[in-house]
């Protein structure tokens, strides 16, 4: 038998099909997806948001007014330093301008300073053009106060907030919400080709259930594993309970996910559940803030399991903010799929004894 003999048996295979489909679709769906979705997203600061807390009174607000004027950014005036972090922390802006009492009586003496507070749990796009932009803002409320120019009347003091000097903290909401799906897509690529052997075998509502209950125990026990090795090498502001739970809601929406894509599509499922890599990369917000992604990119990660974890755990890690609505996300994303799921197993037609299912349960 020749070479090529074997070469034709090969591309009669199925799973050889579906090989070389990966081959040529994956990386052309990371090419268009991130390409048109990064696209012009340095053309796009406008999208960035900033918040301005003026404690100078009347004389604040013209200030105010001149950096609201200057800035290429989106402005939101708050009333405390507290509010205005907690919003911050929240991801909705980047940096805060905080214009002090008594500002503008220090500039008449030379010793006027604008403090710009940069959230380091932003993108690292957004938070280098942030807090770029700080002496050009002060430079800006100088001249325009001053008539001075060419020199330095506003002094600028940034300060880092949600600040991490360790490395490997700023690399967990990757390895926590992002490798999760990755574990968990490799994972039910096995478990598909599993249930298909077992369905010669059983009734495909007893292989469902095992299978649920599988992976009931596995979104339980991965978590605790993981989540324990990795709080002995860094120390989150969130608690253990919180990254473990928070870890286990991340896990059953991966799970549920891409269980449904096999169940729709069979094998060409793990093709679905590569194609939804990209979107998740680039909507984490981690890259660069979704603000300056094309519009149609947006809001994309709001129905994605990883984004919704890395954004997450940006909170957890970094400043313990509430977590709530990404909760919410999480636990809508694993109801809907795993609803989905359901249905299509109902509507599943038994094969007749002694022939092999193609699809999975």
């Amino acid at each position: 038998m020749s070479v090529f003999s074997v070469l034709k048996d090969f591309l009669k295979i199925l799973q050889t099909k579906i090989g070389l489909v990966f081959a040529l679709v994956v990386p052309l769906i990371f090419t268009i997806v991130w390409l048109t979705g990064y696209n012009g997203a340095t053309e796009r600061v406008d999208q960035l948001k900033i918040g301005i807390i003026n404690s100078d009174g009347a004389n604040g607000q013209k200030i105010e007014k001149i950096i609201q004027e200057t800035v290429p950014f989106k402005t939101e005036s708050y009333a405390s330093l507290e509010e205005a972090e907690q919003v911050m922390n929240d991801g909705d802006i980047g940096m805060i301008v905080s214009i002090p009492a008594q500002f503008a009586a220090n500039l008449d003496k030379g010793e006027g300073q604008l403090t710009y507070y940069v959230n380091q749990a932003a993108s690292e796009v957004s938070r280098s053009i942030l807090e770029g932009s700080a002496e050009g803002i002060s430079t800006s409320v100088g001249a325009q106060l001053s008539g001075i120019v060419q020199k330095e009347v506003v002094t600028t003091n940034v300060v880092k907030s949600n600040n991490i000097t360790n490395f490997a903290l700023s690399m967990l909401p990757m390895i926590l919400g992002f490798i999760t799906y990755i574990a968990v897509m490799t994972m039910n690529i096995q478990l598909n080709l599993s249930t298909m052997m077992l369905s010669r075998k059983y009734d495909r509502w007893k292989i469902f259930w095992a299978r649920q209950l599988l992976l009931l125990m596995v979104c339980i026990v991965a978590p605790l594993i993981i989540t324990t090795v990795a709080m002995l090498f860094v120390t989150p502001v969130a608690s253990f309970w919180e990254m473990w739970g928070f870890h286990i809601l991340v896990y059953i929406a991966c799970v549920c996910l891409t269980q449904m894509s096999f169940v729709l599509f069979g094998g060409v499922g793990a093709l679905f559940n590569v194609a939804m890599i990209p979107f998740q990369l680039m909507t984490a917000g981690n890259i660069i803030a979704t603000e300056m992604l094309t519009p149609f990119y947006r809001h994309i990660g709001d129905f994605l399991p990883a984004s919704n974890a890395v954004l997450g755990y940006v909170r957890l890690i970094y400043s313990g903010a509430p977590v709530t609505s990404i909760v919410i996300n999480l636990i809508l994303i694993a109801l809907v799929t795993w609803g989905i799921t359901c249905a299509r197993v109902a509507l599943h037609r038994a094969p007749a004894p002694g022939v092999a299912t193609t699809n999975a349960h």
